[in-house]
């Protein structure tokens, strides 16, 4: 089974900590091949942020040349994962949508940590999308966030784990996740130290695509999720230009 994990952020040496909890995280068998946004920012922390990551998430599947079986979503808050589901016939899992699916097995309140306020009510928005904003209970950020976003994991340890416990304390979580594709391994690092427990995005969207493509649901032919009809386009990048107006499905 061959993983496409894809960071929507321009920052390579972020991609390179999440591909190593997917591979942790992966069964045996399991190839992870990784995707860097060639266009967007450093790391994605507000709505227009996203917007631009979204069209780098699709352009980089589109302009993926090696063969894969399911796509995941490299960033929290998931930006560009409804259009990629519409647009490839694989699976394509985010990492929020698969940490809120698995944290709905574990216990009925769940919460969020992350690194900054910024990211809190975009995390909320997400889990509406996702239709699971009513076990949601909290999303709680640190006061400072990390100064070096490319050593977040290392920096913010100590104080995740105390904004973890807190969490469970003040709101009643009885399930967290720790948001932000910068602390991918964190959970596991933090899972003696908080009384429920944690899960991480980049982990649990392995699981989940690894199940999907083992399920082999067939791609739609028909709903919102089925592929576009050919659309004339302009500006965009080659591979993906010719996804768009299925010029592809003559190679």
């Amino acid at each position: 089974m061959r993983l496409l994990l894809v960071n929507p952020n321009i920052t390579a040496s972020i991609t390179e900590t999440m591909a190593d909890e997917a591979r942790r995280a992966a069964s045996p068998g399991t190839t992870i091949l990784t995707a860097t946004a060639a266009f967007g920012t450093q790391y994605i922390a507000t709505r227009p942020e996203a917007a631009i990551a979204g069209h780098a998430v699709i352009d980089a599947v589109a302009g993926f040349a090696e063969p894969h079986d399911a796509v995941v979503v490299a960033a929290f808050g998931d930006p560009g994962l409804a259009a990629a589901k519409e647009l490839f016939d694989v699976p394509v899992v985010g990492i929020t949508e698969a940490a809120l699916l698995v944290a709905w097995t574990l216990g009925r309140r769940i919460a969020v940590a992350c690194m900054s306020d910024r990211l809190r009510v975009w995390y909320e928005e997400c889990a509406a999308e996702h239709g699971l904003d009513g076990r949601l209970v909290a999303v709680r950020s640190l006061a400072d966030p990390p100064s070096d976003i490319t050593r977040a994991r290392e920096e913010t340890a100590a104080r995740m784990a105390e904004l973890c416990r807190a969490t469970v304390e003040r709101d009643g979580a009885e399930v967290l996740i720790v948001g932000g594709g910068p602390l991918a391994g964190l959970a596991r690092d933090l899972a003696a130290a908080v009384p429920v427990p944690v899960l991480d995005g980049v982990a649990c969207a392995v699981r989940l695509a690894e199940a999907l493509v083992g399920l082999a649901p067939r791609a739609p032919s028909r709903g919102s999720f089925a592929r576009p009809p050919a659309k004339p386009s302009r500006g965009l990048s080659e591979a993906l230009a010719a996804r768009i107006e299925r010029r592809d499905e003559a190679d």
